[in-house]
């Protein structure tokens, strides 16, 4: 489109291993799905597209000579909002975003910045000199927004949906909202070519043995559970055709060769005839790859899995939340207890691996609250856990409930934060506790059921650790307890 001079452009994001202690420790990093997306969507307008991955960088010293060298016309922080990371919304990537665009800002680019903390916060990035924000899907925002900046005409006046900017007299002026995508087969393929996919396979493998890459087959989630933040999509939820699906994980397979790959979706296949679709093209197509995604316990029926299973799925994680009816009633999770045994259970005698999101903190959570979600890790012993605490954020009405309770701090610093930002009944040191001393008796269990033997001084000094450790919590209960919410 623009053959003669195209406008630069350079993108990316800022989910740096080195600045999340334990992402790094972890070592699961993943392309950033979205912000290649956005670079396969500008190069296909026209536009010379640039793309830095920090990910494995420990500073920005490489980010500046890269913006000397190429020198852009534009500069674009585009988080990837299909990683769990970035709708934490974390401090050091909302820091790191704003030092990457004043850098920018240096040299004369028009800077630009996308994510989920963008629509929750603009007003944290705009009064960094930052000139736009988008807010909401950015798919269309950014190429309508990149137009109108390489045709000279002032985004301000021209309406581009979806934008926030600051106005002469300091105001923010937010414009009309972006309608959402509903035909998400339109969108090209990520710019896989962009990627140094080899630096992304080595990390795996050098941790774990084999390698993984990332793939999405839908947005959003149509479900209320009232402490999910949604800035991008709300409850709105689209999926894409079984067949682009199954074509694009067959292409991702056959060029780069991954041991496994990780579906990003908030919900994987909410229907069904999805799945039992997306099985049997997979069985046409003879793609077979291990792969793991997330689910609810209560769409998880006898046929839902047996189409996983048949299809690769190797590992399922449900967000639990709680073992406490109670709990989940107050969430408007809408599941009950039952649905995650009987989910785990089944997936178990299907061969599928089992991970459970569990959650503490919750106003009204007491201690038996917390006791009936350690019961529900005994009894079904899922393969994984991922334990963190309620996360006020903004836009959902577990925030609107607690904000007169929070303390000042509004975002964690990084992913082990586990900070307590409003007034529960505990405070943070107590379910930082809680987090270790639950994965110690999981991975307790798991040695036990493997080696059938209760009774060597190993396991008798892991069993002392785990019960001084749950000790500890009673005395932490004691001290840290701060009164019915």
């Amino acid at each position: 489109m623009y053959e003669e001079d195209p406008m630069k452009i350079l993108l990316t994001h800022t989910n740096i291993l080195e600045n999340d202690p334990k992402q790094k420790q972890k070592m699961l990093p993943y392309p950033p799905l979205a912000t290649i997306q956005a670079a396969a969507i500008l190069r296909d307008a026209g536009f010379e597209v640039l793309f830095f991955d920090p990910t494995f960088h420990e500073n920005l010293m490489d980010f500046n000579e890269v913006l000397k060298n190429f020198k852009p016309d534009v500069f674009i922080v585009y988080e990837d909002y299909f990683n769990f990371i970035t709708k934490m919304c974390l401090l050091h990537m909302r820091e790191t975003a704003q030092r990457m665009a004043n850098a920018a800002s240096d040299i004369g680019a028009v800077t630009i910045v996308a994510s989920p903390d963008t629509s929750d916060h603009p007003e944290e990035f705009l009064k960094e000199g930052i000139d736009y924000v988008l807010i909401g899907e950015a798919d269309e925002t950014i190429n309508d927004l990149c137009h109108e900046i390489m045709s000279g005409t002032d985004p301000t006046q021209s309406e581009v949906s979806g934008i926030a900017y600051r106005l002469p007299d300091g105001n923010i002026r937010m414009t009309a909202p972006r309608q959402l995508l509903r035909n998400l087969d339109k969108l090209p393929m990520p710019a896989w070519d962009l990627v140094e996919v080899e630096a992304y396979h080595h990390a795996w493998k050098k941790h774990h043995g084999y390698s993984s890459l990332n793939l999405v087959s839908s947005r959003g989630c149509p479900y209320s559970c009232n402490w999910c933040a949604k800035p991008i999509w709300g409850k709105h939820y689209v999926q894409r055709s079984v067949k682009q699906v199954a074509e694009e994980m067959k292409w991702i397979y056959e060029n780069f060769k991954p041991d496994h790959i990780w579906f990003a979706d908030d919900i994987f296949g909410l229907s069904e005839s999805w799945l039992v679709e997306f099985q049997k093209a997979l069985s046409a197509d003879k793609t077979h790859i291990n792969y793991t995604i997330q689910s609810r316990a209560d769409l998880l029926t006898p046929k839902a899995i047996s189409a996983l299973k048949k299809s690769g799925c190797s590992e399922i994680w449900l967000g639990a939340e709680s073992g406490s009816q109670k709990i989940l009633d107050a969430m408007n999770k809408g599941i009950i207890v039952e649905d995650l045994r009987k989910a785990v259970f089944n997936l178990k005698a299907s061969g599928i691996q089992t991970g459970l999101f569990i959650q503490f903190g919750y106003p009204g959570e007491t201690m038996e609250d917390i006791l009936a979600s350690a019961n529900l890790i005994r009894e079904t012993l899922p393969d994984k856990i991922g334990v963190s605490v309620s996360y006020p954020l903004p836009g959902t009405p577990f925030y609107e409930s607690v904000k007169t309770h929070m303390q000042g701090k509004t975002n964690w610093e990084d992913s082990n934060d586990l900070a307590m930002l409003f007034q529960g009944a505990y405070e943070s040191p107590f379910y930082r506790k809680l987090h270790q001393v639950l994965h110690e008796e999981l991975d307790l269990r798991h040695q036990i059921s493997v080696e059938g033997n209760t009774e060597s001084s190993e396991v008798q000094e892991l069993w002392k650790k785990v019960m001084e450790g749950w000790m500890s919590l009673g005395k932490m209960e004691e001290t840290l307890h701060r009164g019915e919410w």
